[in-house]
């Protein structure tokens, strides 16, 4: 019986923590949102746009060298 309250007990904290974790996400996409519709500045604009462009050109760089790195695909590793 006691094991059952310790799990329960565990699973609760975890349930509220990822809670919280999506939360702040979406908060936080929120501010990008209203940022970049609302914003006078262009300059800024323009800047998060390219910070969040060389963020996800970073990724797609680092998963395809992880994927070549496991898998021999001579048409997607070829070095460009």
């Amino acid at each position: 019986m006691y094991k059952f309250f310790v799990m329960f007990l565990l699973i609760f904290i975890l349930l509220n923590t990822m809670g919280c974790a999506l939360f702040v996400a979406k908060e936080t996409a929120k501010v990008v949102e209203i940022v970049l519709e609302e914003e006078p500045n262009p300059d800024k604009k323009k800047k998060i746009i390219d910070n969040k462009n060389e963020k996800i050109k970073s990724q797609n760089e680092r998963a395809k060298e992880f994927y070549c790195s496991k898998v021999k695909n001579t048409e997607k590793c070829k070095d460009e």
